[in-house]
């Protein structure tokens, strides 16, 4: 998945049943899961429930590039 520079991922604010599991591989990115936040950079990895609400944001002036492994039941 790419996320343009300086931009939230397309979807906005989301959630669906779940697991995700983001490794960054170019870029550095927020991803917020409910009231948490997190900011990785490549070779980074956040695992979480995705029936929380979460968004991803690309914090860098390049396109971020990520891998994004969903898991529903």
């Amino acid at each position: 998945m790419f996320i343009e520079p300086q931009a939230d991922h397309a979807g906005v604010s989301y959630q669906h049943p779940g697991e995700e599991f983001i490794y960054v591989l170019k870029g550095k990115i927020e991803v917020k899961v409910g009231e948490n936040s997190n900011v990785l950079g490549p070779n980074q990895t956040v695992h979480f429930n995705s029936s929380i609400v979460h968004r991803l944001k690309n914090l860098s002036a390049h396109k971020a590039e990520l891998v994004v492994v969903l898991y529903t039941p």
